[in-house]
């Protein structure tokens, strides 16, 4: 009772001091994130909310909003696609119940908000902790890591866990008081969590019975923003989605949908689309004015993907457990201006958003090779993809976008896969913007900022992430360490996992001590003997899944 006293009180707290929205600010680039999911628009006055470089006063970016749609077994289409409100939306703050997949006002008005935090609290925190200072009562513990939500309300059937969280004493319960501490990406973070089944959806489209945890985050000053200036202009997005209802959905497509406006008349745009496959990603740039940037959306993690016979992320296996597809096909719609043919506008209805994911124009055609992309007679799943997808339908000619430009709306897609009743799959996003100011070639030096991020994406970035999420599935009974506490030698086995894994050793702040790649993991030993005596943390990783325990040595 005392515990869940807390719990509530700290909730109260946190709503007193509860923002809609919140901006990543750490480095050039001020993004703006919305409760709800909604990315980089300030829709009370219609303005765009991607700032950079920072101060500038130049806002290129306009809204990003999540798209995902599927069949049911029946054939009926599912679907969650949100633009600017016109006609409604899909989205509504909060998680949803784990037994109906349901939500209420009270729970969408009480996450009507975002949880903004700096990796320098979290690292203030963990030396006062190490120091006793947070156990005597001697420290203040900031809102931002007070008010995290880690818990939700076990009482509505909400999950648990929600937002992640270094679970120091193992009970499942976010207590700060204890030790416990946010776990972040980047730098700063911004947390949301929001569903898609409170009510009927501005699309027109069925629930699926969805909740999406979105952290979005970027880098500040460290070693390795240093050594790849890059990072400065560039926020990431890490989307959780989890499939609450008991349904199975087929065909499912997830896109994310970016209006990346660069023109000075709206009236009149003048913006160019592109999309690099070789690369995954899509990006829009102005070639009117000198110092605009080129700025890309880049897909760094898609669905998994374990039965389509194809080597979706590039490693060489196919369908190896959890394995990642990547940037399946890019689309585009057209703002409905003037001189603009209607079927290559906006959706007007849930099969048309459907249709534009999956690479078929609004009126049923599909996306074709040259010219606008419409009305051809070769169909394919890229557009103006240039000369980075030679061996596709439209063969080896550089296809881009000519002409007086336009306003086009982006569509960077993943697809087909199955989402199974209580899946877990991330997708992640970075924005770079790309600045050329000597040769004026800002699309080449994004290219260069593209393959950089990738270069090191999945190694040396996380030199920076002490204090990185766990995107865990796995469950603590899928392992068993022994003996706990240890003088030395630790077994762990495995009841799960028998494919590639990592073992790290992790200590209370965060600093990898111990790292190990095992090919074929189902047994492992590690020798923890010339460690200090202490707490310690045993991460093991498997493709997509990470799970942590706590361990002692004496």
């Amino acid at each position: 009772m005392k515990t869940t006293l807390l719990l509530f009180a700290s909730l109260i707290t946190g709503l007193a001091h509860a923002q809609t929205f919140d901006y990543l600010d750490i480095n050039q680039v001020k993004a703006r994130v919305n409760a709800g999911g909604d990315l980089h628009y300030d829709s009370t006055y219609m303005s765009p909310t991607y700032q950079c470089p920072i101060g500038s006063n130049k806002n290129w970016g306009g809204l990003g909003s999540l798209w995902i749609g599927g069949l049911d077994i029946g054939g009926q289409l599912k679907l969650a696609a949100q633009t600017y409100h016109q006609g409604g939306v899909d989205y509504w703050p909060g998680p949803l119940s784990t037994v109906d997949a349901t939500t209420n006002s009270s729970v969408v008005n009480q996450y009507k908000r975002v949880w903004k935090i700096n990796k320098s609290d979290i690292d203030l925190f963990l030396v006062n902790v190490a120091n006793g200072n947070v156990q005597n009562g001697t420290f203040t513990i900031p809102n931002s890591i007070l008010n995290w939500p880690g818990n939700g309300d076990i009482s509505q059937n909400q999950d648990q866990l929600l937002a992640p969280f270094m679970d120091v004493d193992g009970d499942n319960v976010y207590t700060p008081s204890a030790g416990d501490y946010p776990l972040i990406k980047g730098d700063q973070a911004i947390f949301t969590v929001y569903n898609d089944n409170y009510l009927p959806h501005g699309s027109g489209g069925a629930a699926l019975g969805l909740e999406i945890r979105l952290m979005a985050y970027a880098f500040g000053p460290c070693t390795i923003t240093s050594s790849n200036p890059f990072l400065n202009y560039t926020t990431f997005y890490n989307y959780q989605i989890i499939n609450r209802s008991a349904f199975a959905f087929l065909d499912v497509y997830a896109n994310l949908f970016t209006d990346i406006d660069m023109s000075l008349n709206a009236t009149s745009p003048n913006d160019y689309a592109g999309c690099d496959v070789q690369d995954g990603y899509a990006y829009n740039y102005n070639s009117q004015f000198a110092n605009n940037p080129a700025i890309g959306v880049v897909q760094l993690k898609g669905p998994i993907n374990t039965h389509n016979s194809i080597d979706d992320n590039g490693d060489g296996m196919i369908d190896e457990p959890f394995e990642n597809m990547g940037m399946t096909n890019f689309m585009y719609t057209n703002n409905s201006l003037p001189g603009v043919a209607l079927p290559t506008t906006d959706p007007a209805n849930a099969a048309q958003h459907y249709q534009y994911m999956t690479g078929f124009w609004r009126d049923g055609t599909p996306l074709t090779c040259g010219g606008n992309g419409y009305g051809g007679s070769t169909p394919t799943k890229f557009a103006y993809p240039g000369n980075t997808y030679p061996t596709g339908p439209c063969g080896s000619s550089n296809w881009s976008e000519t002409g007086t430009g336009s306003d086009k709306r982006l569509l960077i897609g993943s697809g087909p896969f199955i989402l199974q009743p209580g899946a877990v799959n991330y997708l992640e996003y970075a924005y770079i913007s790309s600045f050329d100011s000597i040769t004026n070639n800002p699309l080449n030096k994004l290219e260069q900022d593209v393959q950089a991020l990738k270069a090191i994406y999945n190694t040396t970035l996380n030199q920076c992430l002490t204090t990185g999420v766990k995107e865990e599935n796995l469950n603590n009974s899928d392992f068993n360490i022994s003996p706990n506490p240890t003088n030395g030698l630790l077994t762990i086995n495995s009841s799960k996992i028998n494919t590639l894994a990592t073992i790290e050793v992790i200590d209370a702040l965060g600093k990898v001590l111990l790292a190990e790649d095992y090919k074929e993991f189902s047994s492992a030993s590690i020798n923890i003997g010339d460690l200090s005596c202490g707490i310690y943390f045993i991460k093991i990783t498997s493709g997509h899944n990470t799970i942590t325990k706590k361990i002692i040595k004496n």
